[in-house]
């Protein structure tokens, strides 16, 4: 309903960028954040939303943020060796929430990942702790299971704009390029994550794996990629220490405040990654769609399209910038 509040976490990740534009105009928003920077940037991005800072380790910081909520759209925060313990806080918040009188709470949504059964991926676990307790805890829910981010695995814009000097562009591997994993499209997830939200009651107790590809070499897609930028990519295997290094700069930004528990994560997702991969089916993804999922080919002509459109707005930009307008 369009007077609902949806509480969305890790606002500032790649996930809300993909799943707000779906909620808006259509419904109110509160944002959470947990930098400033982060917040005075969505603050600017989405100027009808409401943006929150909070560190979701507090439990006394979790209790308002979902009052007057409706649904909440929980994504913990990546290799955070406190994200079970953020997950609890906000399972609880929820439950709160709806002993509170005149609470119009209903729904409360958790993007975990696929597969969190291994007990070896330190995230996954974290993750399959938090589904139990929200099995438990008596609310109405949807757990999510993407995969790896398609868009995060395979950066086609950032191989696009190297300088094409004729040497041929380094694609940094994490988690090598000979096992096979399936790639989740951060598009679809968004669109499956809105649709969840705004159907709400015919998806509650429900558990979905999201998958938009069978498993398929990293590879492979290189090739696809090297052949659609017309520009020769090459695979650098990076070690377990460089490939951790920048697993976490990608989740963290930096390195300056990395906590050695956190390096655990990183370094076991790496070695299980390239040793057994994550793999999985798109038969769900294709069912709540409608549609068949974003394929590699199709990913790859988007960014292409995406890359070019942000040049061209580049080139008017600095036209206008030169003119007496």
């Amino acid at each position: 309903m369009p007077e609902d509040l949806i509480v969305i976490t890790c606002a500032s990740g790649q996930q809300a960028s993909h799943l707000i534009p779906h909620l808006l105009p259509k419904y109110s928003l509160r944002l959470v954040v947990h930098s400033s920077n982060s917040h005075s940037r969505l603050s600017q991005l989405y100027p009808s939303a409401e943006v929150v800072q909070a560190d979701l380790a507090e439990p006394a910081q979790c209790v308002p943020l979902l009052h007057g909520a409706t649904t909440v759209y929980h994504v913990g925060p990546p290799l955070h060796p406190h994200e079970t313990e953020i997950g609890y806080n906000m399972i609880d918040a929820a439950v709160r929430e709806t002993a509170r009188p005149g609470n119009t709470f209903a729904h409360f949504v958790y993007s975990s990942v696929l597969n969190p059964q291994f007990r070896k991926l330190l995230n996954h676990d974290r993750k399959r702790y938090v589904e139990e307790y929200l099995l438990e805890s008596g609310l109405n829910f949807t757990i999510l299971n993407p995969a790896d981010f398609m868009d995060m695995k395979f950066p086609v814009q950032d191989w696009m704009a190297v300088e094409n000097d004729g040497t041929p562009v380094k694609w940094p591997n994490i988690t090598g390029h000979n096992t096979k994993s399936s790639v989740t499209a951060l598009a679809d997830l968004g669109e499956i994550g809105a649709k969840v939200i705004r159907e709400r009651e015919v998806h509650y107790q429900a558990q979905y794996p999201l998958c938009s590809t069978m498993p398929l070499k990293p590879g492979d897609v290189m090739q696809a990629a090297s052949k659609a930028i017309a520009r020769e990519l090459v695979v650098d295997d990076l070690s377990v220490e460089a490939a951790t290094n920048l697993l976490l700069t990608l989740t963290r930004g930096s390195l300056d405040k990395v906590d050695p528990r956190d390096r655990d994560g990183a370094e076991r997702l790496i070695l299980f990654y390239r040793r057994r991969g994550l793999q999985g089916n798109p038969g769900v993804m294709r069912w709540l769609l409608g549609r068949e999922p974003t394929s590699v080919q199709q990913y790859l002509e988007g960014q292409m399209q995406k890359y070019r459109e942000g040049n061209e707005k580049l080139a008017l930009k600095t036209m206008k910038t030169d003119s007496f307008e």
